[in-house]
């Protein structure tokens, strides 16, 4: 169990941030530091002197630094003047130095841990808490690749924001049991509600999870994949199979959102009608997104164009099972 005066401490740094946005910002700074908080950290929103010019910046890594300096430059560049930061991720900064408001370090949970330089209210004060797994390439350390915007609406909503890192994927079972067991810890814990959330193989080993029989109330997956390039693979019906045999496997409970996108090097193909037939035979509640216009390729998420159309109708989804426009 997470100690109660880590949390306590925790609380105190919230309350000290606290500070409602529309009493420093305009209504069109208002508007668009509105629009900057259903985006995936890490990021960074400037204000230029006046209090009228504004900017945001955003960036991948295991703190916010590029984030700050790409607000902060082009701010100055834009407005022509000395800006200041309001905000880093979602901390108000009220004047303080961003390095020295950085929140506590948070326990992990399980083999799950916080989200860098972010700030979560615990299990028993958060709407509850989304796990954020990320895609992953062979040779490259991805623990610091920034969460899609999916994660976005849901912490802007209450929910604490966790990670679930692999710096390099060789036990895909274990993987998978490693965050079943998280989950479960979460719930213990006394997290009202677990999102799990993932691109690639993020996404498969959040949808492998559930599979195993994680308690989750919803799973964001975004371009599911782990047996890598299609032209690379010997024998495409495996990744076929094994998908199926996911999605076949997922029993009622949580509401699922599965996307695809049109041109996707990693996709063999069919797996969306799969999952359609496979929801349909066992009345799993699930939003399929299927080759959405205007998005391509296996990473069509990754910039803020996606989350920023569909981000409010998938939460919509995953929270009340409604069916919003843009998603089907």
């Amino acid at each position: 169990m997470i100690a109660a005066a880590v949390w306590r401490a925790m609380a105190v740094a919230v309350a000290l941030a606290a500070v409602p946005a529309s009493a420093q910002l305009g209504a069109d700074a208002q508007k668009t530091y509105d629009d900057y908080q259903r985006l995936g950290p890490h990021r960074a929103f400037a204000l230029a002197a006046d209090g009228k010019g504004y900017i945001w910046a955003g960036s991948s890594g295991t703190d916010p630094a590029r984030a700050v300096d790409g607000a902060m430059k082009a701010c100055e560049e834009r407005n022509k003047s000395t800006c200041t930061l309001y905000s880093i991720n979602n901390i108000v900064l009220a004047g303080r130095d961003w390095k020295s408001a950085a929140p506590p370090p948070l326990p992990a949970i399980g083999r799950l841990r916080p989200q860098p330089y972010w700030e979560n209210k615990g299990p028993q004060a958060a709407a509850g808490l989304i796990v954020w797994s990320h895609g992953y390439m062979s040779g490259k350390d991805s623990t610091g690749s920034a969460p899609q915007g999916q994660v976005a609406n849901f912490t802007r909503q209450g929910y604490d924001l966790y990670r679930f890192d692999r710096e390099w994927i060789r036990d895909w079972p274990g993987d998978a049991t490693a965050l079943v067991d998280a989950v479960k810890q979460a719930r213990a814990m006394g997290y009202k509600r677990v999102v799990l959330a993932g691109q690639s193989a993020g996404a498969w080993v959040s949808m492998a999870a559930t599979f195993r029989g994680a308690p989750v109330d919803g799973v964001i997956s975004v371009a599911a994949a782990h047996h890598g390039y299609v032209k690379d693979m010997r024998d495409v019906s495996v990744a076929r199979s094994e998908w199926q045999q996911i999605v076949r496997g997922i029993k009622p409970g949580p509401r699922l959102v599965v996307v695809n996108f049109a041109g996707d090097d990693y996709d063999v193909g069919g797996r969306m009608d799969d999952a359609r037939a496979a929801f349909a035979a066992s009345g799993v509640q699930a939003l399929v997104i299927s080759d959405p216009p205007g998005f391509n390729g296996h990473g069509a998420a990754n910039a803020n164009t996606f989350p920023r159309q569909y981000g409010a109708c998938i939460n919509a989804f995953i929270e009340t099972g409604a069916h919003q426009p843009p998603c089907p």
